[in-house]
């Protein structure tokens, strides 16, 4: 039987610039879907998956993502990945911020 396990990372978070979850850590698993959904007006949202060996030293693993401004959801999946990860958003800005809930759903 596999193991599964869904965290939320950030729960109604008002973003007015590049944003990043806290590390998470999750070696155990076999593969990750951050799911990022987005209330109200927003603009379009780049969304990309860094990986880590410490949770310090970030690089940028899997596709990147567009969350278009009529969009209100989004998925990216890792199946390498390690033991730290984290999810990074960008395009909002002062005047066009989001409104963000990220969570991930891991599998072992």
């Amino acid at each position: 039987m596999q193991t599964t396990y869904t965290a939320v990372l950030a729960r109604r978070v008002r973003i007015s610039g590049d944003f990043s979850t806290l590390p998470y850590e999750a070696g155990w698993a076999n593969e990750a879907v951050f799911f990022t959904q987005v209330e109200g007006e927003h603009p379009e949202l780049s969304i990309s998956t860094e990986i880590s060996p410490d949770g310090i030293n970030w690089l940028r693993r899997g596709q990147v993502e567009k969350l278009g401004e009529s969009e209100h959801i989004a998925a990216n999946a890792l199946t390498v990945f390690g033991n730290w990860m984290r999810l990074v958003i960008t395009g909002a800005t002062p005047e066009h911020t989001a409104r963000v809930l990220v969570h991930v759903s891991l599998k072992g």
